[in-house]
């Protein structure tokens, strides 16, 4: 089968926000996360484009769920891929967030994006939340969003393993949740005992948490730096696979 310029354009057009929304769609790629896609089937796949070498290592898997599939060209992948370096498979899938309901009664916490607008941060806070057993990320609307092709990639298929949805922090219902938020002048993570079930809120890589989302904050927490050193923060993926495995250690 080939594809046409139609699905080219179509395809195309989910590299950008205003399109996932309106055709509900969103794009995944490369091989190790599109078989945690295909595997899990947490989200409904509408096709898989695939080059000839990627036939082999896909197509039991595809010829056991009844997938729908079109083997094309590596100059076609070229033109639909999202990625700098096109992959040999690429899929297109339904968009669709977690029920807040089910969030909110997790046991396991919730990290909170507030405003994390860059896509490599946002999809590695969602590979650690499924490495330290954290079962939901919530992001606020001006974060990056969940099905940026590279907040997928980043993911490396951790987001079909991790609850996510879309929600401003001041509107939902979070009576008895704790509220810990990341400041430069917190108290130090290590005197704190987080509780299993709480939200622990990252903010912005230039800003910090908004004040709107600040106020809301009931616990301040910081991780401490060496005295004379030179940088002036962390990276923030860091700093949250610090608090998290702080966090869902002390729980265990």
């Amino acid at each position: 089968m080939s594809i046409s310029k139609a699905q080219i354009k179509e395809i195309r057009s989910l590299h950008l926000q205003k399109f996932r929304q309106i055709y509900n769609k969103f794009l995944a790629e490369g091989l190790k996360n599109s078989l945690e896609f295909i595997r899990t089937r947490k989200y409904r796949i509408e096709h898989i484009y695939l080059t000839e070498t990627a036939v082999s290592a896909l197509l039991p898997e595809i010829e056991k769920y009844s997938l729908a599939y079109t083997v094309v060209l590596k100059q076609h992948m070229e033109q639909i891929t999202a990625l700098s370096t096109p992959s040999e498979v690429l899929l297109v899938l339904e968009r669709t967030e977690d029920e807040l309901t089910s969030i909110l009664k997790s046991p396991s916490g919730i990290l909170y994006l507030d405003g994390v607008q860059d896509p490599g941060n946002a999809g590695t806070r969602i590979r650690i939340a499924d490495w330290f057993g954290i079962s939901s990320v919530l992001r606020s609307p001006d974060s990056a969003d969940f099905f940026n092709p590279k907040v997928v990639q980043a993911t490396m298929g951790s987001m079909n393993k991790v609850q996510l949805r879309t929600a401003l922090l001041d509107e939902l219902p979070l009576t008895g949740k704790s509220l810990f938020g990341t400041f430069m002048d917190g108290t130090t993570y290590q005197s704190v005992n987080i509780p299993p079930d709480a939200i622990l809120v990252f903010g912005s890589e230039g800003r910090g948490i908004s004040p709107e989302v600040e106020a809301l904050i009931q616990h301040r927490i910081t991780i401490p730096g060496q005295p004379g050193r030179v940088a002036d923060s962390l990276n923030v993926s860091i700093s949250a696979g610090i608090l998290a495995a702080h966090w869902k250690g002390a729980s265990r």
